[in-house]
């Protein structure tokens, strides 16, 4: 029978489009929408042939009306495996579905709520240190905010991560993801002992001990009398219990507790750095966001139910992540034989949904490389459903999109109330910004923001 396969792009032998992703980065997934329309297959040293998505309509099939028909890529176990081991984002299966039900409570909105206090009192320890007129590099910033607002309001501890050596292996984490490492991580194997690789998995050591240290603390505030397991994500982690009444193994808590303090801190955070970028480049922008903050709060502390009210921020917020999506690229890998969009597709071949490149589409967005967050207010143009689709769709959507738009946005209010960001290169602005593009989004120059005091 005669099949119906997506065009290939040109590359070079052996390597395939290897170096072209890795000297281009987001740039390529556009210029291959241009050149080859919506569906193009590339092969990458390290993960194989991918065929490439850009039509809205398609990533609905694949996420949703076909979704039984595509697991996640196998490419994604070999890049994260270690790391995360069988945490949500990975797990498949009845194994997934187990773990989503047993952590589903946890980001009930009721439940967000309770963790809003303390992600304002982290942004304002964290402002607390900022001396105005000094430069800091932003992305490092906003990490160890988030990070450290994920240790206390989703895990109730305050831990000096920095002393522990956390920041370090994190950094060591990313490592194989800069454009300057792509090529080699992506062709030597990680039990080769190259520098890279051994310092990748001694961060995985560290992050592991990291963890076990939080769970063994949280066990034992929990085995007290007056103890409430509700108190945070770790303690409904441990409490847990499936449909069938069975408590979370502990492994799958390792995993889950990786993934949620690796994965949930560094997506929010390239999040809230390309939105400070954002507002820093675009003086108009910023000055209707800190006129609508003066406004709501009145120099009150920012809570959850002030949000309702701070329309721009949120779609400041938004737009940023439809310029900057956190997670660029949504590797799928087909598990039976399945047609989409008129392209036959066979098990094991992986189909990635491209959001960087759909966001940017000027099919579904005025002026798509513009920094308008007026677009999100008021009536929008008509656009498919996934025309716009920073935490993924259908029943695998990100766990974590309510608790993560939340903390974005008091974030966001709590600093902006008390100063702006300017950034100290004046030459630097989006298109001369250059960005890593990997399993997230990420600056490849370090952006340096100078705190100006309102």
């Amino acid at each position: 029978m005669n099949r119906s396969r997506p065009p290939r792009a040109d590359g070079i032998p052996l390597l395939g489009n290897t170096v072209q992703l890795a000297r281009e980065q987001a740039a390529l997934f556009e210029r291959l929408r241009d050149e080859y329309g919506d569906f193009v297959t590339i092969s990458v040293a390290g993960f194989g042939e991918m065929t490439m998505v850009t039509d809205p309509e398609a990533v609905r099939d694949l996420l949703i009306t076909n979704g039984d028909a595509f697991g996640k890529a196998e490419l994604m176990r070999d890049r994260l495996g270690a790391l995360l081991g069988d945490g949500l984002i990975l797990s498949e299966g009845e194994r997934w579905r187990r773990q989503r039900t047993r952590m589903q409570p946890a980001f009930f909105r009721d439940q967000i709520a309770s963790y809003a206090p303390a992600v304002v009192d982290q942004t304002e320890e964290r402002l607390a240190r900022w001396e105005p007129g000094e430069a800091y590099d932003l992305e490092e910033e906003m990490l160890m905010l988030t990070l450290d607002t994920l240790l206390r309001s989703l895990f109730g501890t305050d831990v000096a991560f920095e002393e522990r050596g956390i920041r370090q292996a994190i950094r060591d984490l990313e490592k194989p993801g800069e454009p300057s490492n792509q090529v080699l991580a992506r062709t030597v194997p990680k039990w080769v002992p190259i520098p890279l690789w051994r310092r990748y998995n001694a961060g995985i050591d560290t992050f592991e001990e990291f963890v076990q240290r939080l769970v063994d603390d949280e066990q034992a505030r929990l085995s007290t009398d007056d103890a409430n397991p509700d108190d945070n994500m770790l303690s409904l982690l441990l409490t847990a219990t499936d449909d069938e009444g069975e408590p979370m193994p502990p492994g799958d808590i390792r995993d889950e507790m990786m993934t949620l303090l690796f994965a949930g801190h560094e997506t929010t955070a390239t999040a809230l750095t390309f939105t400070w970028f954002s507002l820093a480049t675009h003086p108009e922008v910023e000055e209707k966001f800190h006129t609508e903050l003066d406004s709501v709060l009145g120099g009150d502390r920012p809570t959850m139910a002030d949000l309702d009210d701070l329309e721009f921020t949120e779609a400041v917020f938004t737009e940023a992540m439809r310029l900057y999506p956190p997670i660029p690229v949504l590797p799928r890998e087909a598990t039976r034989e399945v047609s989409v969009a008129g392209y036959d597709f066979e098990p094991g071949d992986v189909v990635v949904p491209v959001q960087w490149a759909i966001h940017r589409d000027p099919r579904w967005w005025d002026d798509p490389e513009e920094f308008r967050p007026e677009r999100w207010l008021g009536e929008q143009r008509e656009r498919p459903r996934f025309a716009y689709f920073p935490f993924g769709g259908g029943p695998r959507k990100c766990i974590g999109e309510g608790f993560a738009m939340v903390e974005g946005q008091l974030v966001l209010a709590t600093i902006g109330q008390r100063l702006r960001f300017g950034l100290r290169d004046d030459d630097l602005d989006p298109t001369t910004l250059d960005l890593s593009v990997d399993v997230t989004t990420r600056p490849q120059e370090t952006i340096e923001v100078v705190p100006e005091r309102r």
